[in-house]
This record gives C-alpha cells, sequence and structure tokens, in this order.
C-alpha cells in the first residue's frame, strides 16, 4: 500500500521480468523496421544522397559517397542484427551515432522548431522521427535486447 511515506514498489519476479523482455523484444522490432527503409532509400541513389545530403551539409567529411555506403550499411545491417537480438548494444551504438548526424542535419535545416511546445506546420517537427528512434537505439545500447534475443547479454 502506496502512503506519502513508502513509494509504491516496483513489481519483481518472474512476470516483471517477462514484460521487460518482451518490450525489449516489441521495441527492437518496430525501431528496426522503421529504419530499414532509410538505408534502402540510400542504396538506391548512394550518389545523390553524397552530394545531396553528405557532401552540402557535412562538408568536413572527407569522401562523400563513403560516408553514404557506410550509413546505408548501418541502416540496413543494424536492424536486422536489432531483430535478431545478436550484437544488438553494438548495433544500437552506431545507429544511434548515425541518428545523431540525422539530427544535426534536421536542427541545421529547420532549427528546433519551438521544441517542446512549439506547433510545426505539418504537425510534427522535422527532427521527430530521428530524435525518436536515436533515444530507442541509445536505450538498446545501454539495456541490452533483453531476454528474447538470440544472444541475450549482448
Amino acid at each position: 500500500m502506496a502512503t506519502p511515506y513508502r513509494p509504491l514498489e516496483e513489481p519483481s519476479g518472474p512476470k516483471a521480468s517477462i514484460a521487460s523482455d518482451v518490450g525489449a523484444l516489441v521495441l527492437r522490432i518496430v525501431v528496426a523496421l522503421c529504419t530499414i527503409h532509410h538505408g534502402l532509400q540510400k542504396a538506391q541513389n548512394p550518389e545523390g544522397f553524397a552530394t545531396g545530403m553528405v557532401a552540402k551539409w557535412f562538408p568536413f567529411l572527407p569522401s562523400p559517397l563513403f560516408w553514404t555506403y557506410l550509413a546505408t550499411t548501418v541502416e540496413l545491417v543494424g536492424p536486422a542484427l536489432l531483430i535478431l537480438g545478436v550484437f544488438t548494444r553494438s548495433a544500437a551504438f552506431v545507429l544511434f551515432a548515425t541518428m545523431c548526424f540525422a539530427n544535426a542535419f534536421h536542427f541545421e535545416l529547420t532549427g528546433f522548431e519551438k521544441f517542446p511546445t512549439g506547433v510545426p506546420p505539418g504537425g510534427a517537427y522535422a527532427f521527430e522521427p530521428s530524435l525518436l528512434c536515436g533515444g530507442c537505439f541509445f536505450y538498446l545500447m545501454c539495456a541490452g535486447p533483453g531476454l528474447f534475443a538470440l544472444v541475450p547479454r549482448f
């Protein structure tokens, strides 16, 4: 029983653990499925992405085509690893780093759009998807894949 002096205790035991592990599995699958198409999009026109995005918005990076292929690989292989639960923390780390670049692009292009209280014209902040995915990847990088993974510890 919760009182002002004794906080409600967190559930513990097997049921709480399974719920957390199912949550981690669902998070891994959903964020992975929402990321794959970005890699596919880059793979369809790597030269266009290299010149129109990498060279234009990140001129300090040498060889824009290299970084395009690297981002494409990360956004195709990383989600597959997340879904399977293999090298989850490593995959989440490189995906998080990729989302940092995506957020930098959006912040440079549109600014913060009066975040968090502003209402953007389209109804969503331009950086919203990459910020949400980045947060999910950061969580998975810290927490790991949960029990329902091919390699649950990493």
